[in-house]
């Protein structure tokens, strides 16, 4: 895959444009990734509501009927169910890790399995989140992905 870049002064805002011969992984994924850049959730913390991107995002988890969006250093609440925020960001590189949790995968460092045979998905933030046995084969193919096989 080639990058080509170039400025343009009359341009108000950035655009990218993207070419291909065949719709591949590849290229969706790249597409996802641009979508996402821009791609906000809406959701609020102290009474007060805030504009969240979804590259700050880390992970989203359901908590008593409750969906909670976990970033770098702060938590928030939106009014999404889980499924929803699922269903929008899964072509943003999120990705089911248990039935209360969706992750970003660019966030993922690594896999470690815990002594009593459960996962735990290492974050680059240095929280980590239990895995489900039941969703590691979709955390492989994201990550796949991610890399490019």
């Amino acid at each position: 895959m080639r990058l080509i870049m170039c400025e343009q002064q009359d341009l108000e805002s950035p655009e990218v444009k993207i070419s291909y011969q065949e719709m591949t992984e590849e290229v969706k994924r790249v597409a996802g990734f641009v979508r996402s850049v821009s791609q906000t959730i809406c959701c609020k913390k102290d009474n007060e509501k805030y504009v969240i991107p979804v590259s700050d995002i880390y992970y989203v988890e359901s908590v008593d009927k409750k969906t909670f969006v976990y970033c770098e250093e702060e938590i928030f609440q939106s009014n999404y169910r889980l499924y929803e925020i699922e269903e929008l960001l899964s072509d943003s590189g999120f990705v089911r890790v248990s039935k209360a949790t969706i992750l970003n995968i660019e966030k993922l460092t690594g896999i470690k399995t815990m002594v009593n045979s459960r996962l735990e998905a290492m974050l680059s933030n240095g929280e980590s989140v239990c895995v489900t046995r039941k969703y590691l084969k979709e955390i492989k193919e994201a990550l796949l992905r991610r890399n490019g096989r």
